[in-house]
């Protein structure tokens, strides 16, 4: 029951935050529009005046998206470059704004402005530049050598089965076990950038340390939280993909489909404010 009322207390102070929610869709999108703005002039210049243009709107065509690998070939290692370097930075800037979520979602009886939340972002992003690099650490152990172990077993019964259906059977089930190790080692790290906030911590080694004596004592109440919450992003995405698979994608329409993709990207931030609602809420319940 505790874990409902912290996801109650986490729900409502996510609303409360609504704002910090606005300024992460804000910050997306126009990292969006930075990182589409050279395709769309090369596609606008190729297509605009054609039929093809009403067609990509429903959709990638596969055969066109083969002429256009083609036709802009000597350009692939530009194009690769700039989607590294997109990457790299959209990695950076999530780094960034964490540390304004948190750092706002920890000052209850402040207001939110944007300035403030940018003093946030600014505090703490070296600090969570560090435990991003001490996670890579992790991720590399738990997914390099732990999940190959968990992995074995099924591995070794898929070489003498005889039929598809297990081999279906095992590989969704090994997908499975891939998601619930990553959650549990995102969440884990999320819990030390809380306890760095909280406590207004710069030793981010410490508070890993500090970190598996806080989850190893109440491992499954705080993954619980952690899941329930990953429950509801799920719910926002299946109900996403039911309403604007069926959309049409041509005239008023299309500008319906883009309002409600923005919907669901809100939706996303929402509860990526839920997700550090609920653990904030749940350390300082028991720290």
């Amino acid at each position: 029951m505790r874990i409902f009322k912290t996801f109650g207390q986490g729900f409502k102070t996510t609303n409360r935050r609504l704002r910090v929610g606005l300024y992460l869709w804000l910050a997306n999108f126009l990292f969006s529009l930075l990182i589409l703005t050279p395709f769309y002039y090369i596609i606008n210049k190729d297509f605009s005046r054609s039929l093809m243009a009403d067609q990509l709107a429903r959709g990638v065509d596969l055969l066109w998206l083969g002429d256009f690998i083609f036709k802009y070939r000597d350009l692939s290692s530009v194009f690769l470059g700039w989607l590294v370097v997109s990457g790299i930075f959209f990695l950076l800037l999530s780094i960034f704004l964490n540390g304004g979520i948190i750092g706002r979602i920890a000052s209850q009886e402040e207001g939110i402005n944007l300035s403030s939340f940018l003093a946030d972002c600014a505090k703490y992003f070296f600090r969570f530049f560090r435990v991003f690099l001490l996670s890579l650490v992790v991720y590399i152990v738990v997914f390099g050598l732990l999940f190959k172990l968990i992995s074995l077993p099924f591995n070794l019964w898929e070489k003498n089965v005889s039929t598809e259906w297990p081999l279906l059977f095992t590989s969704n089930l090994k997908f499975l076990f891939l998601v619930l190790l990553f959650s549990i080692v995102r969440m884990f790290f999320d819990y030390v950038k809380v306890r760095l906030v909280v406590e207004d911590s710069r030793k981010s080694l410490r508070a890993v340390l500090l970190n598996l004596s806080f989850i190893g004592k109440r491992f499954f109440k705080a993954w619980s939280l952690y899941l329930l919450v990953g429950l509801i992003t799920f719910v926002f995405g299946v109900v996403y993909l039911a309403v604007y698979q069926p959309l049409p994608k041509a005239g008023f329409m299309l500008l319906v489909a883009f309002i409600w993709q923005q919907a669901y990207l809100f939706s996303r931030m929402w509860a990526k404010v839920l997700f550090f609602s609920t653990e904030c809420h749940f350390f300082n319940s028991y720290r």
